[in-house]
């Protein structure tokens, strides 16, 4: 499945995401899935961001920590825990949040049975703003 992204003008940050059945809406802050919003608390939120915005890339812990608890100290037991959340939002999605061992996580959209790096942007596509959603190929 691929993953698209409506882009503002006024900024990098898309507007829509799409990856799957999911939409994110960053500027709202919101999870959907099949058009209805899904819990999920900001740190969570703001986990998932930083690993689509990686498109793919293994983001490390430390990054993540830095961008989840700007200037604080906070154990690593709390990324796990909102990698948990995370996960458990996604449901059976929870795959696409893999553990790099030792390195960090990694938003994967991909075969799942490959165990090599993701391809760029974890198999997801980004759409400009205004562009209509292309129907699902099956």
């Amino acid at each position: 499945m691929a993953l698209s992204a409506a882009m503002d003008i006024t900024s990098e940050t898309p507007a829509i995401i799409e990856f799957g059945h999911f939409r994110v809406l960053p500027r709202r802050r919101e999870l959907l899935a099949d058009g209805q919003p899904i819990h999920l608390g900001g740190r969570s939120f703001d986990v998932l961001m930083a690993l689509i915005e990686g498109q793919g890339a293994v983001v490390a812990k430390d990054t993540l920590m830095e961008r989840v608890w700007p200037n604080r100290i906070v154990e690593e037991n709390s990324l796990h825990f909102q990698i948990s959340a995370l996960r458990d939002a996604l449901g059976a999605e929870r795959s696409l949040i893999r553990t790099i061992s030792g390195r960090g996580y990694q938003f994967y959209r991909g075969d799942p049975h490959d165990r090599g790096e993701a391809s760029s942007a974890g198999g997801l596509q980004r759409r400009p703003h205004g562009c209509p959603r292309r129907p699902a190929h099956r």
